[in-house]
């Protein structure tokens, strides 16, 4: 069974065709990739991706590009300026405004290209990018938005008390080298229970963990600093004023990023609404419920951005 997923995945990629190239946005480059289904010609519907917390865009959202291109989209993905294959530094460095020009910055760059129609395009996010997706999705140019397991509200998002307090004082130590010119003060981004790591649930170290051995450019530590913006974030607590589609998918069993945020968040949306599926948070890139929420997600751009079903092969 295994080995015909794998096999049926590869037989997907090879009908599609990727091209990678490198956008200028302050002042460095971010690299992105365009995916597109390689029998299509004119402008398509669109969808933006980016990767999560302190992730890269690799095989896993690499597999959701080519799901979303054989459906019928113009895909692109990117990495954040100062993770994976993008540049700037100081490396790993988290940010969430900068992250946002980014991702304002990507969504032109892709409604203005020749094969785009820029009235369709959509955006996407999972874990910390599901939150830039649901604040984004207030005033940017798009016409739907999907939120995998989204990071929706800060203050309840903090997790076990004393790690939380752990990584507070590494972010104020962080922040004060950040103030002097000096280099970052890291810390983890995933570890086992009781490490100091951003994220410490059980499943957030698995045996076969879903970039370590799959050639990933991602590096395993982040600047703590962006803790002391994530408290005040509460992406999820605005979505009423979101005048698009929104599809929040809920991993009801999320120990990362608590279901009930993410929860009132699609219920507050004028267009928004929820799908839950009985996994932990990083279950949902992989086997039956990565291939659930696939589904589920082609189905809600066909019908947020017009398109023709007898397109999907996915």
């Amino acid at each position: 069974m295994m080995a015909q997923a794998h096999t049926t995945a590869r037989d997907l990629a090879a009908k599609i065709a990727t091209c990678e190239t490198d956008i200028e946005v302050g002042g460095d480059l971010v690299h992105v990739w365009v995916k597109r289904a390689q029998d299509v010609s004119g402008k398509q519907p669109a969808i933006v991706l980016a990767h999560g917390f302190s992730g890269v865009i690799h095989e896993p959202l690499l597999r959701y590009g080519d799901h979303f291109a054989a459906a019928g989209l113009t895909v692109v993905l990117f990495d954040y300026r100062t993770f994976g294959r993008s540049g700037g530094l100081p490396r790993q460095w988290m940010d969430i405004p900068r992250q946002q020009e980014e991702w304002r910055a990507v969504i032109d760059w892709t409604r203005a290209r020749d094969d785009v129609d820029p009235a369709r395009v959509a955006i996407w996010g999972s874990s910390f990018s599901g939150g830039h997706v649901m604040d984004i999705a207030r005033t940017a140019p798009v016409a739907a938005a999907i939120a995998q397991a989204p990071f929706a509200d800060g203050r309840q998002n903090t997790g076990d008390p004393k790690t939380a307090f752990r990584l507070f004082i590494a972010a104020l130590r962080d922040r004060w080298r950040e103030k002097r010119g000096k280099y970052p003060y890291y810390v983890g981004a995933t570890g086992h229970p009781g490490t100091l790591c951003a994220m410490t649930t059980p499943d957030a170290i698995q045996p076969d963990w879903w970039q370590k051995d799959q050639g990933s450019t991602m590096e395993n530590r982040i600047t703590p600093r962006v803790f002391l913006q994530m408290l005040k974030w509460r992406p999820g607590t605005t979505t009423a004023e979101i005048p698009c589609p929104l599809l929040v998918q809920i991993a009801t069993k999320d120990a990362v990023t608590p279901p009930e945020p993410a929860r009132a968040a699609a219920s507050n949306a004028p267009k928004g609404r929820h799908i839950d599926y009985p996994i932990e948070h990083f279950e949902i890139y992989h086997g039956a419920p990565f291939k659930a929420a696939i589904a589920d997600q082609i189905a809600f751009l066909q019908s947020a951005l017009n398109m023709e079903t007898a397109n999907v092969n996915a």
